[in-house]
């Protein structure tokens, strides 16, 4: 099935230039223009999301007869103790359930979802990644926080429909929850977001991630920047997608969640970046 196809029925990814990365062309190409390096695409979703907010996204993957898994970490539903999901936690849950797909494997992460699967990479000997691809995420290396590189503003606007209690990070105002995760001004998209949307263990984000930046090398990276979202600004993307040296960058005129919001605008730009 020719890519040209689904595409035309698609919006255009605006790809613009930015001062630390250079994006990427999209190529419109068949499935067997080039050989494929990877036999399963996983979406991994961030903070305040279930694994359903993949599902329009693994659809449009669906009619490509691309095969794709959805990984859903813990803490999207609540466990007895928030305390108990830490980053760690969660990243030796999305290795068991990585262990059990076919090698080697494409990783498309989104937000939180970067930082859990950067300490997948080290605790996961079994599994291979060749392909990863950022999706307005967070890439902590070294030893850092999952949002070391964001910026003040982001953290305001975070908290702007967020609060921290009794151990989770709870969607307290959901208007203002909306107007930071999302630029859409539909009502349908916004009750799409909010039912996928769920309160999130504080710790997750609190722990450090000791991947060596040299650990990345072998591993195919791409990013895509979402130009308007609020929770992790255009310009705290472009410093993480720079932290890791990644030269593989697409931009769409999004907010932070592209997956419900601009579904087909963010396959367009997976697969293009899945066919370098």
């Amino acid at each position: 099935m020719k890519l040209q196809v689904w595409f035309s029925l698609v919006s255009t990814v605006f790809a613009t230039g930015c001062s630390t990365v250079q994006d990427k062309p999209i190529q419109y190409k068949t499935l067997n223009d080039s050989p494929v390096n990877y036999n399963s695409v996983v979406f991994v979703h961030g903070a305040h999301l279930t694994g359903s907010s993949w599902s329009l996204v693994q659809a449009n993957f669906a009619k490509l007869n691309i095969l794709s898994h959805i990984i859903n970490l813990p803490g999207s539903t609540k466990p007895s103790s928030p305390k108990d999901v830490t980053i760690t936690y969660a990243a030796q849950a999305m290795c068991t359930e990585l262990k059990q797909l076919s090698q080697p494997l494409a990783l498309v992460v989104h937000s939180q979802g970067g930082a859990i699967a950067h300490k997948a990479l080290t605790l996961c000997d079994e599994i291979q990644v060749s392909n990863i691809v950022y999706v307005s995420a967070v890439a902590p290396i070294d030893g850092a926080k999952p949002f070391s590189l964001l910026s003040k503003q982001d953290e305001e606007n975070y908290f702007a429909g967020v609060k921290y209690e009794n151990g989770w990070m709870k969607i307290s105002d959901k208007p203002a929850f909306l107007s930071t995760f999302t630029d859409t001004q539909s009502a349908k998209l916004q009750k799409m977001v909010i039912i996928n949307s769920v309160d999130e263990p504080a710790i997750t984000g609190e722990g450090k991630v000791q991947l060596e930046k040299a650990a990345l090398n072998e591993i195919s990276k791409s990013y895509i920047f979402a130009k308007n979202d609020k929770i992790i600004s255009f310009e705290s993307q472009q410093r993480i997608a720079q932290s890791i040296g990644i030269k593989n960058t697409y931009t769409i005129n999004s907010g932070h969640l592209p997956m419900i919001t601009q579904p087909d605008e963010l396959s367009k730009a997976i697969v293009a970046a899945l066919k370098l």
